[in-house]
């Protein structure tokens, strides 16, 4: 690839004018910077780009859809603070051929969010051109808004959200004298999440300009990708949806001399510590579950429609998470694998200030990591892809339970985090196996529907409903129901049944027939994590366990 800078006035750009939004620099530290507001920030929000390959193409700002890229630059800031969080860089990640090079730059960049967290900051881009040259190099321009970028030097760096399915086994070069070293490779594969091009110093860029060659590309035919399936690798759709993630442009400083010192992240005053191993927890189960349980297609619109408000339901009174809580409910949710749901903030880094411990005495620890490990297992064993799988590794770190015997305050206290967040760790593992095991159910039940047979006795079905709460995981809930006929010989059915179903089998009309219904239920676990704490509610009698004829 060639890549070339070019500065010039604002809006100078092939074929399309910028929308009237006006973009502020975007603080990537997620712990200090400007407010960062969803509502009112135009920050490069994307759109699907599909136009046809041989042509010049263009995709400009969708307001409606900065939600979506607000949520991606997270997912990278949790990337990067888990890197430093963990120790250590996993260089595939980031698409680094090679460490000695290119991985100094994801180093700076790691050390950055460690200790200068106002120096990290990006605009994203707000208009892609795409124009093709030939079988495997095609151009690219973007856009970026001068008047949202810093006044002062800083590095520069371009970073691109991928799509390491599609992209597996792509390896590009990029060569420019406005880049620094002048010729970078980048290597995708399937745990790649993220490509970093380093540059030089610079107060502000509004045209990028890409000259895109690709050197190998794993494709049975041999041939080279078009322009829209390079799209859909460097642009990544966000969480399996129809938005495209533009490239970012990055921004290192060692000073900022334009905000002032009393800053907020989401109308949130902002904490200059770093971010805790539980926080960093939060955010990846988060994306975890999202991973894991959208994948496959979320909620359709009608199903939004239709979804039933999970406070409506009725509650036991909540329960507080945390050193007080009894040694009873400690152990239900160990040793329960009822229906579980996680409620999560409106913003995400609502958690920043989350720190809650629990105390399991010896047994009830050790019966938490035989679970758990069981439950990891049987996780790995599915197809669910690199990713899920990295995230895993990633939150299996993260809740770690340190060795016991340590006098140490803070290693004693770090322990009592680490069994929470392996408690929460559990539950979502057993909530993402229950999903699994009820799609099966329904791909089977469809199967029986297809195939030709008598009417199946009185049995239970797999029935899944949409719950409506912001930022709930899963959004839907499988509540199972009841389904077949009412006939001789009746199975588990109690005295009135019986002599119900005699009295119609004799010819005596009667008002009600015999009912195939739920008898046993379990209750759904509500986990609501809030920046004080951790709530638990047991909805009861949700999901159907049992069915008999009544």
């Amino acid at each position: 690839m060639l890549l070339t800078v070019a500065t010039g006035s604002y809006g100078a750009t092939v074929g399309h004018k910028e929308p009237d939004n006006t973009p502020k620099v975007t603080p990537l530290s997620g712990l200090n910077g400007d407010e960062r507001e969803v509502r009112d920030t135009a920050c490069a929000s994307e759109q699907p780009v599909g136009p046809p390959a041989q042509s010049t193409q263009a995709t400009e700002d969708v307001p409606s859809e900065q939600q979506a890229h607000s949520h991606a630059i997270d997912d990278f800031l949790s990337a990067l603070n888990g890197e430093s969080e963990l120790g250590r860089i996993n260089f595939q990640h980031f698409g680094i051929c090679s460490p000695e090079a290119s991985g100094l730059q994801v180093s700076r960049l790691v050390q950055n969010v460690q200790q200068n967290r106002n120096g990290l900051k990006g605009v994203h881009a707000t208009e892609d051109v795409w124009d093709a040259e030939q079988e495997g190099e095609m151009t690219l321009t973007l856009t970026f808004p001068r008047h949202a970028q810093p006044t002062n030097q800083a590095s520069v760096a371009l970073l691109f959200n991928v799509d390491p399915i599609k992209g597996d086994g792509l390896r590009v070069t990029f060569n420019s004298h406005s880049i620094h070293p002048n010729t970078q490779m980048v290597c995708i594969s399937e745990a790649t999440r993220f490509l970093i091009l380093t540059g030089g110093h610079s107060h502000a860029h509004v045209h990028l300009k890409l000259s895109v060659t690709v050197e190998a590309w794993k494709n049975e035919s041999g041939s080279k990708p078009s322009v829209s399936e390079l799209q859909e690798v460097l642009m990544t759709k966000v969480n399996g949806s129809s938005t495209t993630m533009r490239p970012i442009l990055l921004f290192l400083s060692d000073r900022d001399k334009q905000r002032t010192p009393h800053l907020k992240y989401h109308g949130i005053p902002l904490d200059a510590r770093p971010p805790s191993r539980t926080f960093l927890f939060l955010c990846e189960l988060q994306k975890f579950l999202s991973d894991v349980l959208h994948q496959k297609g979320g909620p359709t619109p009608q199903d939004d429609a239709n979804a039933f408000f999970l406070d409506t339901l009725h509650s036991l009174p909540p329960l507080s998470l945390g050193v007080s809580s009894t040694e009873s409910l400690l152990s239900g949710l160990v040793n329960s694998s009822m229906p579980t749901v996680f409620v999560f903030p409106q913003r995400q880094q609502g958690l920043q200030t989350h720190r809650v411990e629990v105390t399991l005495d010896s047994p009830l620890l050790s019966v938490l990591r035989m679970r758990l490990d069981e439950a990891m297992a049987q996780v790995r064993q599915q197809e669910a892809g690199q990713r899920v799988i990295d995230r895993l590794q990633k939150l299996s770190e993260l809740s770690a339970v340190s060795p016991d015997g340590e006098d140490d305050e803070a290693v004693t206290k770090d322990h009592k985090e680490a069994q929470y967040r392996s408690v929460l760790l559990l539950k979502a593992l057993q909530t993402v196996l229950s999903t699994w095991e009820a799609e099966r159910a329904q791909r089977a039940a469809r199967a029986d529907e297809d195939s030709p047979s008598t009417p199946s006795q009185c049995r239970l079905q797999s029935l899944t409903v949409s719950l409506r709460k912001f930022f709930l995981e899963p959004s839907q809930a499988n509540i199972n129901n009841c389904e077949g006929v009412c006939g001789f010989p009746l199975n588990n059915a109690n005295n009135h049944a019986v002599l119900l179903n005699s009295h119609i089998q004799s010819g005596h009309p009667v008002n009600r027939s015999l009912c195939c219904v739920p008898v046993d239920y379990d209750d759904l676990c509500v986990i609501e994590l809030e920046s004080e704490g951790t709530n638990i509610s047991f909805k009861t009698n949700v999901v159907a366990t049992k069915c008999e004829c009544r």
